[in-house]
């Protein structure tokens, strides 16, 4: 049976996914990165680093009205869920842990 996605067009998929998040990468790996004695567990977060998680909070706002993400998704979703050998999960996975400079 062949496969809806293609490897190119699923790493096409993969590129349009973090080029979405990557203003919500970039704020979220802010927090807690400020050198001063913020617990990021605890919510003990000084001014820089709560005015970070704010614009967290407002980007992932942003991006739940964001069709083309939720297209996205679906699409990569479908092609993980196809793919017998888990190797679209395994390159998904790797590049949503940050294995993948944007």
């Amino acid at each position: 049976m062949k496969q809806i996605v293609n490897k190119e067009e699923f790493f096409d998929l993969v590129w349009r996914l973090e080029e979405i998040l990557m203003q919500a990468d970039h704020l979220r790996n802010q927090i807690g990165k400020c050198g001063g004695s913020c617990d990021i567990e605890d919510d003990g977060l000084c001014p820089d680093c709560c005015t970070a998680f704010e614009k967290v909070m407002a980007e992932d706002e942003r991006l739940a009205e964001n069709g083309e993400l939720d297209k996205v998704w679906k699409k990569l979703k479908r092609a993980c869920d196809e793919d017998k050998t888990r190797e679209y999960e395994r390159i998904l996975m790797q590049s949503r842990e940050n294995k993948v400079v944007h």
